[in-house]
């Protein structure tokens, strides 16, 4: 008489099979997680522009600091980075090597964000290593413009190819 049904050993082999897909399968949602806190990370720092380049029609500058009260209708809610750990770098600059009085004419930006992947095509399209040229004055807190390739964004992260900065065109 024979019965039907799986052996032992017919049981693991299916056990460690579905072991190793699922495996797989989790190791691959990590960096899909990367990817899309990433891509918020651009689509954040890019309404920050479009928010920054309206206040900068209406006004002529930039705003000192992106939490002033002059720039709040322009972008009601401040964008947060997805990780808790880190936030977003804004730089106003103003012509002249000045104290904070030049930041009334404040004509250009530094923003920026850090990246969970240095293989991102963003990359290749930001401002990273890109000196300014002519005198600038860091308003609120900058001692000067911040450049990926030496601060990493403000913030000491292992890679400067992590930086996704962008300037005031």
């Amino acid at each position: 008489m024979y019965r039907r049904g799986f052996t032992l050993i017919e049981l693991l082999v299916v056990i460690a099979i579905i072991a190793m897909l699922s495996g797989i399968i989790v190791a691959s949602l990590g960096a899909a997680k990367q990817s899309s806190r990433d891509a918020k990370r651009i689509a954040d720092i890019k309404n920050i522009q479009i928010s920054l380049a309206l206040y900068y029609n209406d006004n002529l500058k930039y705003p000192q600091s992106l939490t002033i009260a002059a720039f709040l209708p322009y972008l009601p809610i401040l964008p947060k980075d997805p990780l808790p750990s880190q936030s977003y770098v804004y730089a106003a600059l103003a012509p002249g090597s000045g104290g904070l009085g030049n930041c009334n004419a404040a004509n250009k930006y530094h923003l920026g964000a850090i990246l969970e992947q240095a293989g991102n095509a963003a990359l290749s399209e930001d401002a990273d290593r890109v000196k300014d040229s002519g005198s600038y004055t860091g308003c609120l807190g900058y001692a000067s413009d911040f450049e990926g390739a030496s601060l990493d964004c403000g913030t000491s992260v292992s890679s400067p190819d992590l930086c996704y900065d962008m300037v005031a065109n």
